[in-house]
């Protein structure tokens, strides 16, 4: 349980959460990843290494970009169901 309880934790960072939904739709740079949150790449690069500890990301180098990706598709099972999770959640208060 604990293993579980560490990987919600990590997911439960707003920037990561919405990290990890960018690279499920497709591999980014960490400069892409800061434009699109509207952050600095400290901070991206700050929460990848945390993601990455957690073996949810992994990288790739070309020349000077570092390029993410999810790890494996375990990860985007987890964030989908999350969605359906809270959309349905969402559906069933009003």
């Amino acid at each position: 349980m604990t293993g579980l309880a560490e990987l919600f934790k990590v997911l439960a960072d707003e920037t990561r959460a919405r990290i990890v939904y960018l690279l499920s739709k497709e591999e980014l740079c960490v400069c892409d990843i800061a434009t699109i949150l509207g952050t600095t790449v400290s901070n991206v690069s700050h929460h990848l290494r945390v993601l990455r500890t957690s073996h949810l990301v992994r990288f790739r180098r070309d020349g000077k970009q570092v390029y993410y990706t999810l790890d494996d598709d375990h990860v985007i099972h987890i964030i989908r169901e999350g969605f359906d999770h809270v959309n349905h959640t969402t559906r069933t208060d009003r």
